[in-house]
């Protein structure tokens, strides 16, 4: 029986998945400039002219995934705003996320951005993001957070931006150490944000 368009779609959609997921292992042992499609194509398992169906290059899955990367945490970052109770609970449960996130594969996309941060060889549309400031979104997204908990007295009265920047320092760290030790034992959220919260 011939496959309907949704099941083709489907296949399309899981292929794409799978050389993102195998490209950024790649990009994260190579970096950008070294990395070829032939690795991507061996990591994933798929041939070579297959990967080239669905990316043009690997500066197009570069892309893909910087902005897959941009996006997740934005998103994070508002599904926080909308859940129930105090600004320290949301942020909890965004920290919960993002810690169970690194746990997983996540941690590679960080290492992504910060070869978008400091490699010359990223493509121009990257550079581009990172000059309109797209890479600090997550950070001014989480500000009106930290500045509701300020004013309930759950979080520290500092400045509300070295604080988002201490945060996302620390989750990058981690992201880091679960890429360089696979079974790093990553700290609960409670344990991350003792960092932000006011003393009493």
């Amino acid at each position: 029986m011939p496959r309907t368009e949704e099941q083709n779609q489907q296949i399309r959609d899981e292929r794409r998945e799978q050389i993102l997921q195998a490209a950024l292992k790649v990009f994260a042992r190579k970096g950008m400039a070294a990395a070829k499609i032939s690795d991507i194509a061996a990591e994933a398992g798929l041939s070579h002219g297959l990967v080239y169906h669905y990316f043009k290059s690997k500066e197009d899955i570069f892309v893909t995934l910087v902005k897959k990367a941009l996006q997740g945490s934005s998103l994070v970052v508002q599904y926080a705003q909308q859940q129930e109770g105090s600004p320290l609970q949301k942020l909890r449960w965004m920290t919960h996320m993002i810690l169970q996130h690194i746990a997983g594969e996540g941690a590679y996309l960080f290492l992504i951005m910060m070869q978008a941060f400091t490699s010359d060889a990223i493509p121009e549309e990257v550079k581009q993001m990172m000059d309109d400031g797209l890479a600090f979104s997550a950070i001014k997204a989480t500000l009106p957070l930290i500045k509701a908990g300020q004013q309930t007295g759950e979080i520290l009265q500092d400045d509300p931006e070295k604080l988002a920047v201490l945060y996302y320092s620390l989750i990058q760290g981690l992201a880091i150490s679960k890429i360089q030790w696979k079974n790093c034992p990553l700290p609960d959220a409670d344990m991350v944000l003792r960092l932000l919260k006011a003393k009493g």
